[in-house]
């Protein structure tokens, strides 16, 4: 009997140990545990971002993005990590970059690309990208040719996207995946075609016309802020003969340029930085052989008139932040002169401005 209460107390001793034992293994195994192991019990910090900030009020995060620069500070305005991940292009917005990071609250921007399908595109550059020691110094600078006052850009330009958040928590707790907040994205860059197309249907001469956008949008800030740039000119980085297509008799008839039986046209291709509703620009078409200006207009201002056909976005800032593909069809009547009755702006007729120089 005293030899069976032994061994019943030995064995709960051994139980008690071997519990413990297992609980400081389980506890080990926990903490040296890799990130994807479903059993890890450590604590991981992660962000996803998100571009809606478009026409179709969809995320397009996943086809469009193919880099994602994160740079995280304390609330004391100090680099806590920089990190920076490229990606494949994918139909899923399922991209999350992991950081590292003590409990506390954090101020997040994040600078973001695409690739565009032009091998000679050039790009904004990160200011301070490698070791910044400011949010503020954390600005973007695209940059130009030539010489002050003859400064240009007439390249096409890889796609720029900026975040920021503000007071990011990253909670005390104890294991576990945390998520945190959404970080929104705004495009920073624009394509735009510009068609000059003969009222009589004749083919014109694309040697014959010199495209430029006047401008001052090569710098933005940590922000997103365009301010402080030198005035410079944007010129297209294609110059090609092209179609056209319209129903004159049709009120409100929208333009294509797929009829390739349609009389040719002169199509110039531009990529422009961020368009500010306060900032105007000017868009000029001038006759190489003489010099002599066929057109020139506040580009920014005719962009806007076709706002209201997109209802669901407000604001003009808004509007030009999230349509970023416009299409601008000018006609030319006798003796190379603008038809001032006939503009289409992605596609809608519009009334043109009564505040042009020509």
């Amino acid at each position: 009997m005293k030899m069976l209460n032994i061994r019943h107390k030995l064995h709960s001793a051994l139980s008690r140990v071997g519990l413990a034992v297992l609980a400081a293994v389980c506890l080990s195994a926990c903490d040296s545990m890799i990130y994807d192991d479903e059993g890890d019990c450590s604590v991981h910090y992660r962000v996803s971002f998100r571009y809606i900030k478009n026409i179709l009020q969809a995320d397009a995060f996943g086809p469009q993005v193919s880099d994602v620069s994160l740079y995280v500070f304390d609330k004391s305005g100090n680099l806590v990590i920089s990190k920076t991940e490229t990606r494949a292009l994918t139909t899923e917005n399922n991209f999350y970059m992991d950081i590292d990071l003590l409990p506390g609250k954090y101020d997040m921007i994040a600078w973001c690309g695409g690739q565009s399908l032009n091998p000679e595109a050039t790009r904004f550059e990160v200011d301070n990208a490698d070791s910044p020691t400011t949010m503020r110094e954390l600005g973007a600078t695209l940059p130009l040719s030539g010489s002050a006052p003859s400064l240009y850009s007439d390249l096409d330009i890889n796609r720029l996207y900026h975040g920021i958040a503000y007071d990011v928590e990253c909670k005390d707790v104890d294991y576990g995946h945390i998520d945190l907040p959404v970080i929104y994205l705004t495009k920073d860059t624009n394509h735009l075609s510009v068609l000059m197309q003969n009222i009589d249907g004749y083919p014109l001469d694309k040697d014959l016309f010199s495209f430029t956008i006047e401008a001052a949008n090569s710098r933005l800030t940590y922000m997103n802020d365009v301010v402080g740039s030198p005035e410079f000119v944007y010129r297209p980085w294609s110059v090609e003969t092209s179609f056209a297509s319209f129903d004159q008799n049709e009120p409100g008839a929208r333009a294509t340029m797929e009829d390739t039986e349609i009389p040719s046209g002169v199509l110039a291709e531009f990529t422009t930085g961020r368009l500010m509703a306060d900032r105007e620009q000017y868009l000029t078409v001038r006759r190489t052989d003489t010099g002599d200006v066929i057109l020139r207009i506040p580009l920014v201002n005719y962009l806007l008139k076709v706002k209201g056909k997109y209802q669901a976005i407000k604001g003009d800032q808004n509007y030009l932040d999230c349509y970023d593909d416009y299409t601008l069809m000018f006609f030319v009547g006798e003796g190379m002169t603008w038809v001032k009755t006939r503009v289409f702006i992605n596609g809608w007729r519009i009334v043109p401005s009564q505040d042009t120089e020509l």
